[in-house]
């Protein structure tokens, strides 16, 4: 209730206004709720498949990072060095490459639902 001072000839008094209320507010932005709602789950679950895969590919990663140094003290001569650190960063380099493809393929699948559920949510 709002309430507005009236001044009268006895004094000065208050008058009670009724307010117009939340409702009609609420039902005005239910359309963009419902699409962040689905925005929020969509991110969610991206955020949770990159964040598994990132620990998957770090696993990886470590067990063949550690691996090396073996590798080098098993090498006879320069030619086993080279061919053993060619093929390491090779290996590395490919699995980078795989890794940030998946969590761009994540990031952009989370997008596009956002964009479907938003797109559906003014239909």
């Amino acid at each position: 209730m709002l309430d507005h001072y009236r001044r009268s000839e006895s004094g000065p008094s208050f008058l009670k206004v009724p307010a117009p209320g939340i409702a009609p507010l609420l039902s005005v932005w239910a359309p963009t709720a419902e699409s962040l709602e689905a925005w929020n789950a969509g991110a969610f679950h991206a955020s949770d498949e990159i964040a598994q895969s990132w620990l998957k590919f770090i696993g990886g990663r470590l067990a063949k990072d550690t691996a090396l140094p073996q590798q080098i003290a098993a090498c006879r001569n320069v030619n086993d060095l080279f061919v053993i650190y060619s093929q390491f960063w090779q290996q590395a380099a490919k699995d980078y490459f795989l890794e940030y493809s998946v969590i761009a393929n994540a990031a952009c699948g989370a997008m596009r639902s956002a964009m479907d559920a938003a797109t559906s949510g003014r239909a």
